[in-house]
């Protein structure tokens, strides 16, 4: 497996979802895209997408963090309250 250098943030997150979806650690969980091919239905997405995909998430990760995000039942009710439900 190729040599990915990543932020121990970003791996610490990358962890997470791993062991959410299964795996033992990260090395498995993209060892199965290798093994697991999925097309996408915009076609092939190489790594210059990639980056700019990751990029623009960026923006929307920083804002979380410097409003310390939001409890989803809180979020629930909000707009449950909005649209009468």
């Amino acid at each position: 497996m190729p040599n990915i250098q990543i932020s121990d943030e970003h791996f610490q997150r990358l962890s997470l979802v791993a062991q959410a979806a299964g795996y033992q650690d990260v090395s498995a969980f993209i060892a199965s895209f290798a093994s697991e091919p999925v097309d996408d239905p915009r076609g092939p997405i190489d790594e210059d997408q990639l980056r700019k995909n990751v990029d623009a998430m960026e923006p929307g990760e920083a804002e979380i963090a410097a409003t310390g995000g939001h409890y989803m039942k809180e979020t629930l009710t909000v707009i449950a309250s909005k649209y009468g439900l």
